[in-house]
């Protein structure tokens, strides 16, 4: 698999996550959020980063994730 169709996926699926989390209560979301770090340092290890790289690469994302909730929460408000 490519790094760009790599990244295609992992933004589709932040997506719906992201939408899938904002409909949760806060105190729900934590075990989303882990799983999103599983699964996004095991996809940045795929395709070729260091176990290290990879766990911050996993940290951005569910950064990144919280961010897109933030703003499907703003925009129902």
């Amino acid at each position: 698999m490519s790094v760009e169709t790599a990244l295609a996926q992992l933004l589709r699926m932040l997506h719906r996550r992201a939408l899938n989390l904002a409909s949760l209560p806060d105190d729900e979301r934590v075990t989303h959020y882990d799983s999103i770090r599983r699964s996004c340092c095991g996809a940045a290890e795929h395709i070729g980063q260091s176990p290290d790289n990879a766990a911050i690469t996993a940290n951005s994302m569910v950064e990144f994730t919280r961010a897109m909730v933030g703003i499907i929460e703003a925009r129902h408000e």
